[in-house]
């Protein structure tokens, strides 16, 4: 059985509106940009490459040098981004299709702290079994991103509209797996002041790798 071509598509065109003018993801942490620190713990896995959606044709200031060194990854426009979360995905997706992806991996650039253990398990868990059409992280019952979908689901991904997401469509899959992780902690996202706060906290004293 050939080898399973699975993309990242990392959503980095959300506006910030709950943090005023400030771009959420250019704010500092653990000595680097909150935007990055998740797209280079991703450029550590076995993802063949990643998508990076943005609002605009310019390479991200919150992308740090080492990145840009990288050839995993690329930023991809989406013009329609204000529109909501699904214009976003719909934008991956179409260019994870034209790559000629088996399945791909929806990240969000606001949730700094993912680890490599469950982005590999997400991986295993699908290459393992190639019919499921979706392989969630879960918390506290909970699904949660990253989120794993296979190319069955693409059609049904392309049709999603405004802020909803990819949430109906998990919600409704009977071929769907989700992973139970018993931290919560890598799956906190920043929304607000009292996240960024509360996630420097918890970040404190704690190196980059």
């Amino acid at each position: 059985m050939s080898k399973s071509r699975i993309i990242g598509i990392y959503l980095a065109a959300g506006r910030s509106s709950r943090m005023g003018k400030k771009n959420k993801l250019d704010l500092p942490l653990l000595d680097d940009c909150l935007g990055s620190i998740a797209l280079k713990t991703i450029m550590q896995t076995d993802l063949d490459f990643t998508i990076v959606i943005t609002p605009t044709s310019e390479v991200p200031s919150w992308i740090t040098p080492p990145l840009l060194l990288n050839k995993k990854w690329c930023s991809f426009l989406c013009t329609e981004a204000e529109q909501g979360q699904a214009y976003s995905l719909r934008c991956g997706v179409m260019k994870a299709m034209s790559m000629e992806a088996d399945a791909v991996i929806v990240f969000l650039a606001d949730q700094p702290l993912i680890s490599r253990q469950i982005i590999h398990q997400l991986i295993h868990t699908y290459t393992s079994n190639r019919d499921l059409e979706v392989v969630a992280s879960s918390f506290n019952g909970i699904s949660k991103p990253p989120i794993l979908f296979s190319h069955q689901a693409f059609p049904k991904l392309l049709e999603l509209e405004g802020d909803i997401g990819a949430r109906q469509l998990l919600k409704k899959s009977k071929r769907k797996v989700c992973i139970e992780f018993n931290d919560e902690v890598p799956f906190m996202d920043v929304d607000n002041e009292e996240d960024y706060s509360l996630i420097r906290k918890l970040t404190m004293g704690r190196d980059e790798n």
